[in-house]
């Protein structure tokens, strides 16, 4: 067996106390493969009912020899992803504010070493007291250095009900390239003074926290039921269906790639991506930007048996306007735009190259540009807005109480623009 172990060459960053943001972000560049979801739901989003037996399930790689040993707290958030101001950790924690990720393994015949770290949430020794919005901080030494965090999300049992439905966008110049959430929510079993200040709705698509829509009030409020329907405000570009990276077997191609190669490790070359904004609709099924680590070369355990390999995107486009830029976005990304996956301009071969080092699996993906300044990545310049794409989109209600101290998180709702 080769053991070939590659280090990243970006500086560790280091952050003062509340320094780093809320949001899912790793620091420490030997990490890499973090994957958060339900139990027994490999691409499921990261949400658990409090008080239930459901958990989380963490898991993470670290590349090379070096098994260092890793903490974790909990941070309780708004539904902005602000930090709670009025809460200390012990009215949302209950046990130990600190507690440790003690499973680990190495890997098992691989040409990358690494070592696979995994953790159950809530533990033994550390529950979530409240609902909402939570960031995990996962770290070495001291949690104001975290080495990564990930969002996830606690919600609380109700009868609060959604049903809703997407249509072509009520606004004629975006009729065909967007699309329109309409949706009622019945608040039944909770008695409200203002609903348009106790009610928070927050609106995601395929799983993005960078476009999310954190809609205003409702048009209507009919007893205990808030409608949000018919508001052209409450409308997503389509985007286009995500494209496919299928790297379960690094012993044969798959559609997508080239080649693959070995120079002391695998490098995975795949074909140039096109700009489909000029494009027509094609339907093509995908998983919505999330992604899965499998092997499928003859292995029993993927989590410590799938190697890593250099896997070599390009993109066709013209040079980038001031200001602008281009991004490679999903799951495999933690759905962040920073300059580990910024694409970069190479003005002899006159298109967007990137290099990321990634686990065997399957992958979805898609470009995004993004202006300076602005938080969202917009997909219209490189993958097209189209009303027909298949999305899934998530509808997440928070009750703040007049007098409350925190956002609540009573119910989340799922809508396919599919499901008609």
């Amino acid at each position: 067996m080769i053991v070939v172990i590659l280090m990243l060459t970006i500086p560790r960053v280091t952050c003062a106390q509340d320094d780093f943001l809320n949001e899912n972000r790793t620091y420490n560049p030997s990490i890499h493969s973090i994957v958060m979801h339900k139990e027994g739901f490999d691409m499921s989003a990261p949400v658990i009912q409090l008080n239930s037996s459901s958990k989380l399930l963490l898991s993470f790689d670290v590349l090379g020899e070096e098994q260092p040993d890793f903490r974790f707290t909990i941070r309780h958030c708004e539904a902005d992803w602000s930090t709670t101001p009025e809460l200390l950790p012990s009215a949302y924690i209950s046990g130990l504010f600190e507690d440790d990720i003690v499973e680990r393994e190495t890997s098992f015949n691989t040409t990358m070493l690494y070592t696979h770290y995994s953790l159950a949430f809530p533990s033994r020794n550390m529950q979530p007291r409240l609902s909402g919005n939570y960031l995990m901080i996962v770290y070495s030494d001291d949690p104001a250095q975290p080495d990564f965090t990930c969002r996830f999300m606690v919600t609380e049992p109700s009868s609060v009900s959604i049903q809703g439905s997407v249509t072509q966008s009520d606004r004629l110049e975006e009729r065909y390239t967007h699309q329109q959430l309409n949706f009622v929510v019945d608040m039944d079993g909770f008695p409200l003074m203002d609903p348009k200040r106790e009610v928070k709705v927050v609106v995601m698509q395929n799983d993005r926290w960078d476009n999310a829509l954190y809609v205003g009030n409702p048009r209507f409020v009919r007893g205990a039921a808030l409608d949000y329907s018919y508001d052209e405000n409450n409308s997503f570009g389509g985007g286009n269906e995500f494209r496919t990276l299928d790297m379960k077997s690094l012993r044969t191609q798959s559609m997508r790639i080239r080649r693959i190669e070995w120079n002391g490790a695998y490098d995975v070359w795949m074909l140039e991506d096109m700009n489909r904004s000029t494009k027509n609709y094609v339907t093509d099924p995908d998983i919505n930007g999330r992604m899965l680590v499998k092997s499928d070369d003859n292995v029993k355990n993927s989590e410590v048996e799938a190697d890593y390999a250099r896997v070599h995107f390009t993109f066709q486009g013209g040079p980038p306007e001031p200001g602008q830029r281009i991004y490679l976005l999903g799951a495999l990304t933690n759905w962040n735009m920073g300059a580990n996956n910024e694409m970069v301009y190479n003005p002899v071969s006159r298109k967007y190259e990137l290099t990321l080092l990634l686990k065997q699996g399957f992958y979805n993906y898609c470009y995004v540009t993004k202006t300076d300044g602005q938080p969202a990545g917009d997909a219209a310049f490189t993958e097209g807005n189209h009303w027909e794409t298949e999305n899934q989109y998530t509808v997440l209600v928070y009750l703040h109480e007049l007098g409350g101290l925190y956002d609540r998180l009573i119910s989340i709702g799922e809508i396919n623009s599919r499901d008609q």
